[in-house]
């Protein structure tokens, strides 16, 4: 199965869990379901899915897994674009959830999914490392609107934030797949430290895609990217992930 193909495959494993994410007989139900089925390229669960995979774990039964991280990173997504947040009114081409429903909606929709999400998740440990860098993702949001009302924000205060806000989820996501498949510590720390250098590759190619870095984003994501690629060397069938990383660093949107 070439790249393309098992990238499918994850990610339709991926929606066919969300089909059952969330109680049917919840009045957000509406609201969730716009918000997951906005579309995007599930890079989240399909990293929970190929670490768990190469560590030689069962992708079927880390399927609600995948589809719980997919739930938190749209939960998140749903509070960036509030006008509290980061005010967009757009998100993938289509209206914000705080725009196609309202304001009350969207927050009350980002709590739930959350709650479901863990709920799908029947590993205590997992548990505990999820909610540990979720913690991280906020404290990450809460920079970034921290360094929007200053002056002026360093490269290391940028690189910091990124370290929260963005590599968290995606430590969480590759984490998450290894526990699943009970890998060995040094695979664990392996996969978290190659999260961190993929959110760094990852944010700052969604720099130079927005107009934003210049030259010297391109030559950062370029370090990080190596970095990652470097560190999967430790992680067993790596080839997918590999061909996920460099994707990834040469996408166009």
């Amino acid at each position: 199965m070439n790249f393309k193909e098992k990238y499918a495959e994850y990610k339709q494993i991926t929606e066919e869990a969300l089909t059952f994410a969330g109680n049917r007989g919840s009045p957000l139900r509406e609201v969730v379901r716009y918000s997951l089925e906005a579309g995007g390229k599930r890079v989240r669960p399909v990293l929970v899915l190929a670490f768990c995979e190469a560590c030689g774990g069962d992708i079927s039964k880390a399927a609600p897994l995948a589809a719980a991280i997919e739930m938190l990173h749209t939960s998140t997504l749903i509070q960036d674009d509030l006008p509290c947040m980061d005010d967009d009114d757009l998100r993938r081409g289509k209206p914000a959830c705080h725009k196609a429903f309202s304001e009350a909606d969207a927050v009350l929709a980002a709590s739930a999914m959350a709650y479901n999400a863990i709920g799908m998740i029947d590993n205590l440990r997992i548990v505990k490392e999820i909610c540990r860098y979720m913690s991280a993702v906020y404290d990450g949001q809460k920079l970034d609107l921290m360094y929007e009302s200053q002056a002026a924000t360093t490269a290391e205060e940028i690189l910091d934030m990124y370290g929260l806000k963005t590599c968290a989820l995606l430590k969480a996501s590759c984490t998450a797949g290894c526990l699943a498949a009970d890998a060995d510590g040094n695979i664990i720390k392996n996969a978290a430290d190659y999260a961190y250098n993929l959110g760094l590759a990852f944010q700052l190619i969604d720099d130079i895609l927005d107009g934003e870095g210049g030259e010297t984003a391109g030559e950062n994501a370029e370090k990080y990217t190596r970095k990652a690629l470097e560190l999967l060397e430790n992680v067993p069938n790596n080839n997918f992930l590999k061909e996920l990383t460099k994707n990834l660093l040469n996408r166009k949107n």
